[in-house]
């Protein structure tokens, strides 16, 4: 026997809601954080070193549970839009893109774990610069390296994906706080492939790539928290 539709449709609302709070707590934890800890560090207060073994350690901390957050907020906004794929067939492919995401950010948490365990030569390679970080964290380590940015395009995979997930499913809930949300997610991840690409080598521009990230990371799961239905009637 089928769930009737009304069934499916408050399903994928509650999953979408507690995916966007931990798409939210990802956004804190992996960026609002760290970079707290890395403007406390460049200015020497607190006892904190910029590039110190402990700093980068704590980063790689930090970014290893971001991307367990992350890991969950994807596994969830894949079963809220599974719940909806009867009324929009281009919600499947979304649902897998949202995998692959997924298995991005278990590479992540991999690649996390292992700076925050790390050898000093990365912090050499640093000398209290975070510039060119991923390619100290590759000549130092490569397989760490390789699994930081493997993961990354894969978690960039899966957020296009999310992107066009909520921008349908805001349309189906008619809720256009969602489809802004979305708008808001499709703007960073335009927005952070200038940085990656500047830890990988000197680009310009990407000190004012990232001013709209922070804002775009926090807003849009904010947005689709606020404008997801807490329930939603049946019809007839």
């Amino acid at each position: 026997m089928s769930v009737p539709a009304s069934t499916e449709e408050g399903k994928s609302a509650i999953v979408l809601r507690l995916g966007s709070l931990l798409a939210l707590g990802a956004a804190l934890v992996a960026g609002a954080v760290p970079a707290t800890l890395a403007l406390l560090s460049r200015r020497h207060l607190y006892g904190l070193a910029a590039g110190s073994r402990s700093v980068v350690a704590t980063e790689g901390l930090l970014v290893a549970a971001g991307a367990v957050l992350g890991l969950l907020a994807f596994l969830c906004y894949r079963r809220a839009f599974g719940h909806l794929r009867h009324t929009d067939p281009w919600l499947a492919p979304v649902s897998l893109t949202c995998l692959i995401g997924s298995v991005g950010a278990i590479a992540v948490i991999v690649a996390g774990a292992l700076v925050s365990g790390g050898s000093s030569a990365v912090t050499d390679c640093l000398g209290g610069r975070s510039t060119h970080a991923l390619a100290c964290l590759r000549s130092a380590d490569p397989t760490t390296g390789y699994l930081v940015v493997a993961g990354f395009w894969l978690v960039w995979v899966g957020a296009v994906g999310l992107c066009v997930g909520l921008i349908l499913s805001g349309r189906h809930f008619r809720r256009r706080a969602v489809v802004v949300g979305g708008i808001l997610y499709a703007v960073l991840v335009v927005d952070v492939l200038v940085p990656f690409a500047g830890t990988l080598a000197a680009v310009p521009g990407t000190t004012e790539a990232l001013v709209l990230a922070p804002f775009a990371a926090v807003a849009a799961p904010l947005l689709v928290y606020v404008g997801t239905p807490s329930s939603r009637p049946s019809s007839g």
